[in-house]
C-alpha cells in the first residue's frame, strides 16, 4: 500500500473518535459554558435572558460555598492519601506469586465495579447508630466506647463518607500501581540483593522510583475523583447532617435540582477551574520525579 494512502487511511480511522469526542465532550462543555452566562429556569430556553456574571456571583455568595470547598478539599486529600497508601501496600503484596494471588486481586478490585448507590445504601445500614453492624460489633466485643453516630455526627460525618470512598476505590488504585510494579525487570532486584540491600532499601531505591509514572497517574486520578465527589456523598448523606458533608458536587446538583440551570452551569465551570488549579501543579511536580527505566 502506498505511503500516502496509508496516511489517508489513518485519518479516516481517527475521524469517528473525533466525532464522538466532539459530540459527547466538547459540545456539552461549550454549551455549559454558554449557559453559565444565561438566566435559565426549568428548561424554558425561550424565556432565557443574558445574566452576565450574575450566576457566578450567586455561586460565590452562596452561604454553603465555603463549607462545600472545605469539605471537598478534606475529602479529596484524605481519600487520595489513604487510597494510594493502601493501594500501594496491596499492590506490593499481590505482586508476589502466591497460590491465591489472582483470587485476591479480584476480591480487592471488586468494590470498584459495584454501583455507588448500592454501596451507599449498604454502608448507610452498616453505620446506623443503633442497628448498624459496625456499632453492634463494637458493643459485642466490649469496645462500645468507640461506637459513634458515624453519619449523623457533624464532626465525623465527612470522614465516615471518606472511609466508604476509600473502601470502594482502593482496589482500583491497587491495579494502577500493580501494573507499574510488573514493568520492573527482575534483574534490578537481583542486582540490589547482590549489593546487600534490605527489603525496605529495594522498595525505596528501586521499586518506588521506577513506578513513579503509575504513582503519578494514581495520585492525579484520585485527586480529580475526590474533588469531583458526588455519588457516594449523595447516596449516603445527601450533604447532611445539615451541611456537614456538603461538597462542591452536591452544591452543583442542588442548583440543577432546583431548576437554576445557569447557576448550576456556573458552579460546574468553577469546579472545573478548581480541579485544574489543584491537579496541574501536582502532576507537574510528580512528573519531574519520574526516572527512565
Amino acid at each position: 500500500m502506498p505511503k500516502q494512502l496509508k496516511n489517508i487511511y489513518a485519518y479516516w480511522m481517527v475521524i469517528p473518535c473525533f466525532v464522538i469526542y466532539g459530540l459527547f465532550f466538547l459540545l456539552p462543555s461549550m454549551m455549559g459554558f454558554g449557559f453559565s452566562f444565561l438566566n435559565i429556569r426549568n428548561f424554558e430556553f425561550s424565556a432565557a435572558s443574558f445574566a452576565g456574571l450574575q450566576n457566578y456571583i450567586n455561586v460565590f455568595t452562596d452561604s454553603y460555598l465555603n463549607i462545600a470547598i472545605k469539605n471537598s478539599f478534606i475529602f479529596a486529600f484524605v481519600t487520595t492519601a489513604l487510597k494510594v497508601v493502601f493501594g500501594m501496600l496491596l499492590a506490593v503484596f499481590l505482586n508476589n506469586k502466591l497460590r491465591t494471588t489472582n483470587f485476591l486481586r479480584t476480591v480487592f478490585f471488586l468494590p470498584a465495579v459495584l454501583s455507588s448507590v448500592a454501596v451507599g445504601i449498604i454502608f448507610t445500614a452498616i453505620m446506623h447508630p443503633t442497628r448498624g453492624i459496625m456499632n453492634v460489633f463494637l458493643d459485642t466485643i466490649g469496645l462500645d466506647v468507640f461506637a459513634q453516630h458515624w453519619l449523623t455526627n457533624p464532626q465525623i460525618a465527612i470522614f465516615s463518607v471518606a472511609f466508604i470512598e476509600v473502601w470502594k476505590w482502593t482496589g482500583f488504585t491497587m491495579v494502577i500501581l500493580l501494573a507499574g510494579l510488573q514493568t520492573i525487570p527482575e534483574s534490578y532486584y537481583e542486582a540490589a540483593e547482590i549489593d546487600g540491600a534490605t527489603a525496605w532499601m529495594k522498595f525505596k531505591y528501586v521499586t518506588f522510583p521506577l513506578i513513579m509514572p503509575a504513582f503519578t497517574n494514581a495520585m492525579v486520578v484520585n485527586l480529580i475523583g475526590g474533588l469531583k465527589a458526588f455519588d457516594i456523598v449523595q447516596s449516603v448523606t445527601q450533604g447532611g447532617p445539615g451541611s456537614a458533608t456538603e461538597v462542591f458536587g452536591t452544591l452543583v446538583y442542588k442548583s440543577f435540582g432546583s431548576g437554576r440551570y445557569g447557576e448550576g452551569s456556573a458552579a460546574s465551570i468553577i469546579l472545573c477551574i478548581v480541579v485544574l488549579l489543584v491537579v496541574l501543579p501536582v502532576y507537574k511536580f510528580l512528573s519531574t520525579k519520574e526516572v527512565e527505566m
